[in-house]
This record gives C-alpha cells, sequence and structure tokens, in this order.
C-alpha cells in the first residue's frame, strides 16, 4: 500500500479519536435517563434512611469523612446498639420505640461525619438572640411539663394544643432528615409538575415547574409552598410559606426559607441537598446533603411505601393523654 496513503489514514484515525475522547463527557451527560416529554427521570422510591447526624459530633471535630475502618466500626457499633434494646423492659415501664424499631441497618452512613456540609465545622450556625429566647421559652414550657424521671417520666398536658402537629398527626416537619422510622418517599412526574409523596404522614408535595410566583406570603401551609425549575438535570426548588405552628430545628418555621436540589447520582441515588435560610432564626445559611437511595434498582415497587396509620386529630392517643395527665394531677394532689 502506499505509504502516504497509510500516513494519511493514521492522521485521519488520530483525529478521529480526538474527536470521540472530546465528546466522551458529553456522552455522559447526555445519558441521564429522560421522560418522555424530554425532562430528567427522578422518578422511583427511595428511602432517605441513615444513622450520619445531622451535626458533626464534638468527638469528629476537624473531620469531614470517615476512614473504611472509622465507618465500619461505626456500623457495627450500630448493629450492637440494636441488639442491645432488644431485651425486655424493666417492670411498670410501657415502652416505646427504641433502636428494635428505627433504621439502622447496615450501609445507612453516609461516609461523612454529619449531613451537614456548610458552614465547614459540620454544625448549625448559631442561633439568633430572638430565636434562643422563644426555643429556651419552648424548652421550659415543655420542661415544666413532665414529672418523674425515666423510663417513669410523663408528661402532663392542659390540652390537645400542648401536643405538637406531629402527635396530632396532622403534618411532621419539612424538609425530612434523621427521621426514626417510615423514611419511604415517591417521586413521580408528569409534564410540568413534579410530585413527592411520602411515606409518613401522607404527606405529597405538587411542585409546579411554569415558572408561576409563590403564592401571596399571607396564606401558610403545613408543608409550605414549593416552585422548581429545570438546572440542567438538577431539579431546584424554592420552598417557603410555612405555618407558623410548624416547627423545624427547635424553631418555628415562620420566615424559613429553603432551596432543594434534586440530583440523579447513579441508577439508584438521588443526592438531596438543601439550603437553609431564615435570618431571623440563624446567623448565617446552612446546608445539608442527605442521599435518597432506591430500594428496588428498576423502580418498579411502590408497596414498597407502607400505610402510615395516623388519622387526622389522633383523637385516641388526644383522649389517652388528656385522661391520663388528668389522672396524675388526682395521684399528685392526693400525695
Amino acid at each position: 500500500m502506499n505509504r502516504r496513503l497509510i500516513a494519511s489514514a493514521g492522521a485521519v484515525a488520530v483525529v478521529i479519536a480526538l474527536i470521540v475522547l472530546a465528546a466522551a463527557p458529553l456522552v455522559g451527560q447526555s445519558a441521564v435517563k429522560k421522560t418522555p416529554w424530554g425532562d430528567p427521570d427522578l422518578q422511583g422510591v427511595y428511602t432517605f434512611s441513615t444513622l450520619t447526624p445531622l451535626q458533626r459530633p464534638d468527638a469528629l471535630a476537624g473531620k469531614v469523612a470517615l476512614t473504611e475502618a472509622e465507618l465500619a466500626e461505626q456500623e457495627d457499633q450500630d448493629a450492637a446498639n440494636r441488639v442491645a434494646e432488644d431485651r425486655p423492659l424493666q417492670a411498670g415501664n410501657p415502652g416505646t420505640y427504641n433502636n428494635f424499631w428505627t433504621s439502622n441497618e447496615k450501609g445507612r452512613r453516609t461516609g461523612r461525619s454529619s449531613l451537614i456540609t456548610d458552614p465547614a465545622d459540620g454544625r448549625r450556625p448559631p442561633m439568633t438572640a430572638a430565636a434562643t429566647k422563644v426555643r429556651e421559652q419552648l424548652a421550659a414550657e415543655a420542661a415544666a411539663r413532665r414529672v418523674g424521671t425515666p423510663p417513669f417520666e410523663h408528661v402532663i398536658y392542659k390540652s390537645w394544643k400542648d401536643l405538637p402537629t406531629y402527635t396530632q398527626c396532622v403534618a411532621r416537619p419539612m424538609p425530612r432528615q434523621n427521621q426514626a422510622y417510615n423514611h419511604g418517599v415517591q417521586i413521580l412526574q408528569v409534564p410540568g409538575y413534579v410530585v413527592i409523596h411520602y411515606e409518613s404522614m401522607h404527606d405529597v408535595r405538587i411542585i409546579p415547574l411554569d415558572g408561576r410566583p409563590h403564592l401571596p406570603s399571607h396564606i401558610r401551609l403545613w408543608n409550605g409552598d414549593s416552585r422548581g425549575r429545570w438546572e440542567g438535570n438538577t431539579l431546584v426548588v424554592d420552598w417557603t410559606n410555612f405555618d407558623p405552628r410548624q416547627e423545624y430545628e427547635g424553631a418555628h418555621q415562620t420566615n424559613m426559607h429553603f432551596v432543594e436540589r434534586f440530583t440523579r447520582v447513579d441508577a439508584n441515588t438521588i443526592d438531596y441537598e438543601v439550603t437553609v435560610d431564615d435570618p431571623t432564626t440563624w446567623t448565617r445559611s446552612w446546608k445539608f446533603v442527605l442521599p435518597w437511595r432506591a430500594d428496588d434498582p428498576n423502580y418498579q415497587k411502590p408497596e414498597h411505601l407502607y400505610e402510615y396509620a395516623c388519622h387526622e386529630g389522633n383523637y385516641r392517643q388526644m383522649e389517652d393523654a388528656l385522661s391520663g395527665a388528668r389522672a396524675l394531677e388526682k395521684a399528685t394532689k392526693a400525695n
């Protein structure tokens, strides 16, 4: 074969190889699964269960990520804690949820020392003076309702209004993180909307993507008002307008504003990042990251969401808590 022809063919091959290599990242980016109408597909049934604490423990100060050995040690301790609580209760102790019932199976830690990624110390920023005063007042009111000592501690409720909205089965704090059980969540999509269904409390958020403004600020919802948009393959949700009776991290949600970012990082995982902002509560904004993991790689088993039997009002518990409180008051006076 003509040497000049061989050289030309070789040059062409090199050029083609360079083009393929240059295009490779673009191919990877475009390989994200899409819905029939072209949006990135986040649909599936996930769990946000984790034993990684929201804030970095003092013992791990300055340490962002755990080594493989440290992670394995923590997971072994998680298993030991679960076994240790699987034993009979002391006489007179009616029991409650413990590590036997909560999700502490292996693989539910993130490998980081905290869910909080900003500030760099992995801890919430300080509260403002006003928010600190409110928190201390709430803590004092809660302490005043407690009598006895664990495990025989009791709470005296004067009214159903004393019980948190979660206990009343009305709403559970949002965003969800470090929840003890019923961590299931399902993402559904239709043109122009993303729907997030939480297993616990049957909460459903319907998030429009059409650029409409938020509801007027005087309209407050238990689960807030969400507005979404796509930034590449990431769903960005602006979240505000919470009912002031709802609480998050020990503070009323009246002025809280969240920005959520949902990004699929592989076939089974969504990276859930939340920026928390409320100048009336914290001295600066802060951020946490929590993986949502699919229980079923094929996203075909919505039965992984379980029925959460908590009816609104929770009347039976209200009756028991209030009648029990009156009985305790009567017994205290008799003594």
